[in-house]
């Protein structure tokens, strides 16, 4: 096999040494620290009661860490010899600083904080605070606490405290003896390396599993995107996401509450309240990031098309606030239909930084902060991050042959010599990688490569060496469609779908066919009801096939009402196959 290498490097040691020993902070001292003790009066968070400095937060857990301290004092009895001193607390707070208390004071008395979400059923619920083996469940507000105690009720294996958070707690005196408090709260029995989240998967490709992350792993992450996305304590991000995912938690919260920065945060999203954030200074500063997923930023325009769009002065005023005053935005946790990034680059002048990441392995690849943002792809690889696209190969020590191999300053690339597009499953290797799938070992062991060296995504990637960018091209098992021989992305299939003037959503599926192998079904939610004549499929597969190869045309469409997504705006295509009757 012929390459073209620029630079070559010598053989890079296991995953496993490679982890344990790059450290991207050289300090033991809990995530919160350096903010509290540095921007103690300066204000870290803004929610819809109140607003925080960051000396208030850390009193207000260091009064619930005490009330929390009698939890984890009983020794707990478990078969599982790995986790038996590991200490879990299940959080449901809503978008507020009771979340960030609630983590703060489990982090405080060496818990492991589980992030979960009202949006979730109670079976869900169950589910994690049973899988986790939660010792209590932190909730924040009258809802949590109901919701709860509904799921207790319901789920007789589910038995464990409700610790109200707001009960008994105060902002008063909050900087007495700061200094002298935060010494005292890094005594605690804590290593880099212990377990600080247990975060639970989308489940989009099959049940949820509990990623952990260690305080370590999460410094990593926070000081990979401080770097590539340049955060600063000047910065105000308004903050519009759930917490129970990488994205709302790590990106949009930790890491500016990490630099001393400043977080608005909305009890919901909400698209009128999000554009008056956008373009008025809420308080002191202006918004100067802000982040979010595709379902958002499409909502983001509709409410601007009904209304802002009408008047002239005000399409100017909007555009001049959000270009002149927000230094960055950014899209992630699906995939970015053309049309959106093109309309909002045209409402705000931002075009959108698309980056591709995963619960288990935090931001793997980014478009540039400064430079060419090309739509479609995610770019190169973070800060810390290296990354490989390969196929499978059984005489391979790792069982992967690589096609192309790179890091994020361009000092490393392999590349198959072929001047066309590589693909192949994308693999990574960062110490931003998950510690494991919480009491799950052969799950966690399948995930790697057979050496242990790679992180296995499970996801499509190509490389395009003319623009030197990569592209996700969707999930091996749902998003590439084996049809009459022919492996078809349904993610190329969606954006040309989403170019229709009448079509407002759509998701792709395969469906298995004795003939084809699979056909192509497309979920199709129309603009208006009063279009839906103009998709039929004839119609739809003559608009497609002027952007798409006969092979990739869709067999058959399903119109729909809406696309059931997640929290965080994805898709699941097994329960949207369950549909197709």
């Amino acid at each position: 096999m012929i390459y073209s290498r620029i630079i070559i490097f010598p053989i890079r040691k296991s995953f496993f040494h490679f982890k344990s020993s790059f450290r991207l902070s050289s300090t033991s001292r809990p995530i919160y620290y350096e903010s509290v003790s540095r921007y103690a009066n300066h204000v870290a968070l803004v929610d819809h009661s109140s607003s925080y400095t960051y000396g208030q937060l850390y009193s207000l857990s260091r009064q619930l860490s005490r009330r929390l301290t009698p939890f984890c004092q009983q020794q707990k009895s478990t078969d599982d010899t790995q986790n038996k001193n590991n200490i879990q607390f299940g959080v449901l707070c809503p978008n507020d600083v009771s979340f960030i208390v609630a983590m703060w004071a489990s982090w405080m008395v060496g818990a492991t904080v589980v992030p979960l979400s009202s949006h979730h059923p109670p079976s869900s619920l169950a589910y994690f605070l049973n899988d986790a083996q939660c010792r209590g469940v932190i909730v924040g507000d009258d809802h949590s606490n109901e919701l709860i105690k509904s799921t207790l009720t319901h789920n007789s294996q589910t038995d464990m405290p409700i610790i109200n958070i707001k009960k008994n707690l105060s902002t008063k005196n909050t900087n007495e003896n700061l200094n002298d408090d935060l010494l005292l709260s890094t005594t605690i029995d804590r290593s880099e390396r212990s377990n600080a989240l247990i975060i639970y998967t989308s489940g989009t490709s099959g049940k949820p599993k509990g990623c952990v992350l260690t305080f370590d792993t999460i410094q990593a992450h926070v000081d990979s995107m401080i770097k590539a996305w340049e955060w600063t304590k000047d910065d105000v991000i308004l903050h519009v996401l759930p917490l129970h995912h990488v994205h709302g938690l790590i990106n949009a919260l930790l890491t500016p509450l990490f630099i001393g920065a400043t977080v608005v945060m909305l009890p919901h999203f909400d698209a009128t309240k999000a554009w008056e954030h956008l373009v008025q200074p809420g308080f002191e500063r202006h918004i100067t990031v802000f982040t979010a997923v595709p379902t958002i930023y499409s909502k983001l325009i509709q409410d601007y098309e009904s209304k802002l769009a009408s008047r002239p002065q005000t399409r100017e005023f909007v555009r001049e606030q959000c270009s002149q005053m927000i230094r960055l935005m950014m899209c992630g946790s699906a995939a970015l239909p053309e049309s959106i990034h093109r309309r909002w680059y045209e409402i705000t002048g931002h075009s959108l930084l698309e980056r591709y990441g995963m619960t288990e392995c935090g931001m793997a690849l980014t478009n540039p902060l400064d430079g060419e943002r090309i739509p479609g792809s995610v770019g190169r690889p973070m800060p810390s991050v290296n990354i490989r696209i390969a196929r499978e190969n059984t005489t391979s020590p790792m069982g992967y042959e690589t096609l192309v191999d790179a890091d994020s300053d361009n000092t490393k690339i392999e590349v198959q010599n072929t001047g066309e597009p590589i693909e192949g499953e994308l693999l990574i290797q960062s110490p931003t990688l998950f510690k494991e799938y919480w009491r799950k070992r052969n799950e966690t062991r399948a995930t790697f490569t057979i050496d242990g060296s790679y992180f296995k995504t499970g996801d499509v990637c190509r490389y395009d060496p003319v623009k030197n960018v990569f592209s996700i091209r969707g999930r091996q098992s749902m998003d590439i469609i084996k049809r009459a021989g022919y492996k078809i992305s349904a993610l190329d299939i969606e954006r040309i779908l989403l170019e229709h003037k009448n079509i407002s959503e759509c998701s792709v599926i395969g469906i298995d066919d004795s003939t084809l192998g699979q056909k192509i079904v497309a979920m199709i939610v129309p603009k208006s009801l009063n279009n839906i004549t103009d998709l039929t499929i004839d119609n739809v597969r003559k608009y497609s096939k002027e952007y798409l190869p006969n092979y990739s045309l869709p067999d058959s469409i399903t119109i729909l009402d809406h696309i059931p997504r997640n929290a965080m705006g994805k898709v699941n295509k097994k329960e949207l196959a369950r549909l197709i009757v």
